[in-house]
């Protein structure tokens, strides 16, 4: 099978050839259909020898001891490292493996499995009151999650700021109440005008621009909290994968508007450098997979299965 991983430290990654790995007991062997890749990715790639990714959707192709047999068969969502293969292993239970409901597809699945969890976990993090101002600063696929659970999950005034015109227009669509454009306007200044002067009374930071924090501070009211949003900790990554599927199954969530760029899984490698040279106009590339005839019949220690 074709992974996309690191072949030797200090160079890019690329696709290696790799044996397809046998499920232990516990575990689950998935086929990959469809994942997304991130700007995390690049950050993660020196320490992810294994493989990159981190979201993904497939099929599960077989069960290791312990699992019962009707997973075969079952579209599932994943959480986790090393996604970008055409298999992987992952545990059947405990560890954000959850069957995909047929209301939701697999590109839909896709942003349940990253982008939506991390971006309400940083909304609920920061605990905007009813009614209270919430400030996002960066309005990528984390930032609109963000602003999604902020606004008409916990019921704030979502001030959005993004200076890239295609992230404005979403981050109006996902609910933000106004947007402010730090390229053009003092963000800090721009904030205090917005809440009377008061600052915003929460804010969090989902863009790695230096300038974003210390406006943060600056446009926040005395004692208010800012949030990073950053990849949530394992503890109930499979409960928020669960909330996510059901607020898309239910029409309130629709994430696929945030996809600008489609690639097959031969050429993940260009949409990982496009990526991560913050190409304008690219929010997130999604890589499609091609199905195989079946898995190969090696595993990871080239015995015959």
């Amino acid at each position: 099978m074709k992974a996309f991983a690191l072949r030797r430290p200090g160079e890019p990654p690329a696709l290696v050839e790799r044996p397809v790995p046998r499920p232990g007991p516990g575990e689950v062997l998935v086929r990959t259909t469809a994942a997304l890749i991130c700007v995390w990715d690049g950050h993660t790639a020196a320490a992810a020898p294994s493989g990159l990714g981190h979201e993904a959707v497939g099929v599960v192709e077989a069960v290791g001891g312990g699992v019962c047999p009707s997973y075969v068969g079952r579209r599932v969502g994943v959480e986790g490292h090393g996604r970008l293969a055409e298999y992987f292993r992952a545990p059947a239970a405990g560890a954000g493996l959850v069957p995909l409901p047929d209301t939701v597809s697999d590109h839909q699945a896709l942003y349940a499995a990253g982008a939506l969890p991390t971006g309400f976990a940083a909304a609920e993090e920061a605990a905007p009151a009813p009614g209270g101002s919430i400030a996002i600063f960066g309005q990528g696929t984390v930032g609109l999650s963000a602003t999604v659970a902020a606004g008409r999950l916990l019921g704030a005034r979502v001030i959005a700021v993004e200076p890239e015109m295609k992230r404005q227009r979403l981050a109006l669509r996902f609910g933000a109440d106004v947007v402010v454009d730090p390229a053009y306007e003092d963000t800090a200044e721009r904030l205090l005008e917005l809440t009377g002067g008061a600052g915003a009374d929460c804010a969090i930071v989902a863009t790695p621009s230096p300038g974003a924090a210390r406006a943060a501070r600056a446009g926040t009211a005395e004692g208010a909290k800012v949030t990073y949003a950053r990849c949530r900790p394992p503890r109930g990554r499979g409960e928020r994968l669960a909330r996510a599927l059901h607020l898309i199954g239910d029409g309130l969530v629709e994430p696929t508007v945030m996809t600008t760029h489609e690639f097959p899984f031969h050429r993940v490698g260009e949409a990982f450098t496009r990526l991560g040279t913050r190409e304008p106009g690219m929010i997130k590339p999604i890589i499609l997979f091609p199905r195989p005839a079946g898995p190969q019949q090696q595993t990871e220690t080239g015995d015959p299965r």
